[in-house]
């Protein structure tokens, strides 16, 4: 379906879509503002600027550096510390940047405290659903 080529991008896409819905979920139902329009407009602003972050920065590839140099020769240990590096970047980035949109100047009043939330959303997220967006791009990018 599509090149070898694109497989980092399919991920990097299929990713921002499940980091998308939880970090949204999580931000408006701290907000308790949970409402549908607001959330399709959260999700698209959520994943426009996950996309970019993915792309701009390669934060799952220092995750990587950081375990193999850390020593780390469980798959399991692996992927929970790799991961782990790669989800603080980007979920603060991402969160921030959305945060940024949605509050404007006021984003350093709300932030840090939905922050430690949306970071135990977004790793969760990343572990469970990153080998799920790898094979997905495995298979399109056959």
């Amino acid at each position: 379906m599509f090149d070898k080529a694109h497989f980092g991008r399919v991920v990097n896409f299929s990713i921002n879509i499940f980091l998308g819905i939880a970090l949204v979920l999580v931000g408006l139902t701290l907000a308790d503002n949970l409402q549908p329009m607001i959330f399709w407009q959260s999700f698209v602003v959520s994943v426009g600027i996950g996309y970019t972050v993915c792309d701009l920065i390669p934060s799952p590839a220092w995750g990587e550096q950081f375990a193999r140099k850390a020593g780390i020769r469980s798959k399991l240990l692996f992927h929970l510390l790799s991961t782990a590096i790669a989800g603080v970047v980007l979920i603060v980035c991402i969160s921030l940047g959305c945060q940024f949109v949605a509050f404007g100047g006021a984003v350093f009043q709300v932030w840090p405290y939905a922050l430690p939330y949306l970071l135990i959303a977004g790793y969760i997220t990343l572990v469970v659903f990153l080998p799920v967006c790898k094979e997905i791009a495995g298979f399109l990018t056959r």
